[in-house]
């Protein structure tokens, strides 16, 4: 085995090695973003609002809300540009407990992402070649080639970023490269080669009470900041760019901007290309057995015969994703054990690729498990409800940093300095909110797993306490 190189407490980020370069953490931004959820989602959202004025005030509301967060995490990495993200600056701003229970998140609920996206891989891998059924079942589990594929593609992922982080930055420049061509590509043939269908005709009725109800619209704009969540990876891997103060907030902000250019411009041609019945009734919760909105927008413009180019693409963006959370989640891991909240294995790099490979290794057999555990639906739904939740407690952190700052005459006035963050804030309030509201099975199960972690921080708490004693 390769010898390790124990971390240094006083130095967070220290023999990590800083090879990400600007282009690839643009890469990180937009390839964590850009998944599959652009081609199947409008369906749902266009079930909840039915016309076209409202599918874009909702896409278009859910991007800025999402450029509020990332110009809001913009302010945290140049005040605190650590490896682990969030949990650095959680640690920072409301403290450790916080901090832990981020981490403890990621670890759990969290870890639900990476096995959606492996899921989700063998879903469209079946609309190519058939894949069977389950081999055998043990109660509520099923063991399959479904279940292998997803655990091989989870490994596959795990070793090139154990290869070292220049590599996997490489590799994600490019298959976020190819599936946004491939997006691009898309829109561009739709838009030529489409027809335009009036909505006035084609409209899905709606009774008036449920088109303007909030409660309705709030569902709109969870579904949209679905297709929109990921972005915050980028920050997780600090320790690893270079000049981290310059280039995160940049990439950032770029890549929110270039992503809600990227969805503005998707509904656009499936509303140019499709009539609105087609865009409703196509894959959602509602009709499952039905086309993607995208597979169906693709029949339309180029024939049946180009319907075998979606799942490929489906394919590329789901891979790219994925490779983003298993390259930026393990260094929460690392931060983590670093302070001594999680074992002390966690914080070592091996020596050659400088990369904690025993925290790739552990976000990988989580994601596994759970990979042949859950289904899709709940594991996003799960992991995105920790998210939103992290992400208001980090807008609320920024804001109480904020306020105790001293205050420089050069800078820019407070007020302004607060108010995107405060907006974010109030945003993500609204939207959790909201999903308590709709009582989802998934979010009940996501707090009492994150619950479980605050006896966890005080578990680690007394080991740390105890390691401390033995050494002294």
């Amino acid at each position: 085995m390769p010898r390790a190189l124990e971390a240094s407490r006083l130095e967070p980020d220290a023999g990590l090695q800083r090879g990400l370069r600007p282009l690839h953490v643009l890469a990180i931004v937009v390839g964590s973003v850009v998944g599959t959820n652009i081609y199947i989602r409008p369906a749902s959202i266009a079930q909840l609002v039915a016309t076209p004025a409202h599918i874009f005030v909702v896409w278009a509301g859910a991007g800025l809300l999402t450029l509020a967060g990332a110009l809001t995490y913009s302010q945290l990495v140049t005040r605190i540009p650590r490896s682990g993200g969030e949990y650095a600056f959680l640690h920072e701003t409301l403290g450790e407990l916080p901090a832990f229970l981020f981490g403890w998140m990621r670890l759990t609920v969290g870890a639900g992402g990476v096995a959606g996206g492996a899921v989700a891989f063998t879903v469209f891998l079946g609309d190519l070649i058939p894949l069977g059924g389950a081999w055998f079942r043990v109660s509520f589990i099923e063991i399959g080639a479904r279940q292998v594929i997803a655990v091989l593609v989870i490994a596959v992922l795990a070793c090139i970023n154990m290869k070292g982080v220049g590599g996997a930055g490489r590799f994600q420049t490019i298959v976020t490269a190819v599936k946004v061509i491939g997006l691009l590509l898309l829109i561009g043939a739709a838009l030529l080669l489409g027809q335009v269908h009036g909505s006035s005709d084609n409209d899905v009725a709606i009774a008036p009470a449920q088109t303007s109800s909030i409660l309705t619209f709030s569902a709109a704009m969870l579904a949209a900041l679905a297709a929109f969540n990921g972005w915050a990876n980028a920050a997780m891997v600090a320790g690893e760019v270079q000049d981290p103060q310059r280039n995160l907030p940049r990439a950032l902000t770029y890549g929110i901007i270039i992503t809600i250019g990227l969805y503005l411009a998707a509904n656009l041609a499936y509303l140019w290309s499709l009539p609105m019945q087609d865009i409703v009734t196509a894959n959602s919760t509602a009709y499952p057995d039905a086309p993607s909105v995208a597979g169906r927008m693709a029949i339309a413009v180029l024939g049946e015969r180009f319907g075998i180019i979606l799942p490929f693409l489906f394919l590329i963006s789901v891979v790219g994703a994925l490779h983003c959370q298993i390259l930026s989640v393990p260094r929460v891991y690392f931060a983590m054990a670093r302070d001594g909240l999680l074992p002390a294995r966690l914080a070592r790099l091996t020596e050659g690729s400088r990369t904690p490979n025993a925290a790739i290794g552990l976000l990988a057999l989580v994601g596994s498990i759970l990979a042949v555990l859950g289904s899709v639906d709940r594991l996003i739904n799960m992991s995105t409800f920790g998210a939103l939740l992290f992400y208001a407690l980090n807008a609320f952190g920024l804001l109480r940093l904020l306020h105790r700052s001293p205050i420089d005459p050069g800078d820019t006035p407070r007020s302004r300095t607060m108010a995107i963050p405060a907006l974010f804030l109030a945003g993500a309030l609204w939207l959790l909110v909201t999903l308590v509201l709709r009582g989802m099975a998934e979010i009940t199960t996501a707090i009492a797993l994150m619950g479980l972690g605050i006896p966890a921080y005080f578990v680690m708490r007394l080991r740390r306490r105890a390691s401390m004693s033995v050494r002294s």
